[in-house]
């Protein structure tokens, strides 16, 4: 298996949106469309909050890859955040989610980032096996949130 990270752009947003659609019916988190196409369409749009990807596997877009991007002044420098990682159903357990981490490790450390961090749900032992056979560890902090309400919500 081949994989490649496809850029999303303006031009294969489309591409994105259901497989956007799919990772938030699948977590049951609330999802609203035209508001996530036009999150997503600004995103795209300021590379400097970071990189939408397709999982691109032979010409076919398989699932997605969200990286936002910060800095840490206790890690020494910039950093990704992990936001999304979805792979649709009849492509998972063929090492589609392992390759787009490896890849993406690849780019951080190319790109002279200090870390990647993620997120993922504490039932989701699945997720997190993959997450910590490529090297990601529990750093022993928990994560916590302020919402401004401003924004949408993973309700």
């Amino acid at each position: 298996m081949t994989l490649a990270l496809r850029p999303v752009t303006p031009a294969n947003l489309a591409t994105l949106l259901p497989l956007m659609a799919a990772f938030y019916q699948h977590f049951g988190y609330a999802h609203h469309p035209a508001a996530q196409q036009a999150l997503a369409a600004e995103f795209v749009a300021h590379p400097e909050w970071g990189a939408l990807y397709l999982l691109d596997e032979a010409g076919q877009a398989v699932g997605y890859v969200a990286l936002t991007y910060g800095f840490t002044f206790e890690r020494g420098g910039r950093y990704a955040l992990v936001d999304e990682l979805y792979v649709e159903g009849a492509a998972r357990s063929r090492g589609v989610g392992r390759a787009a981490l490896q890849l993406l490790q690849h780019q951080a450390w190319s790109a002279g980032l200090v870390a990647l961090y993620l997120q993922t749900e504490p039932y989701n032992a699945r997720a997190q096996q993959l997450y910590e056979s490529v090297g990601f560890v529990d750093d022993g902090r928990r994560n916590l949130a302020w919402f401004s309400g401003l924004g949408l919500s993973k309700e």
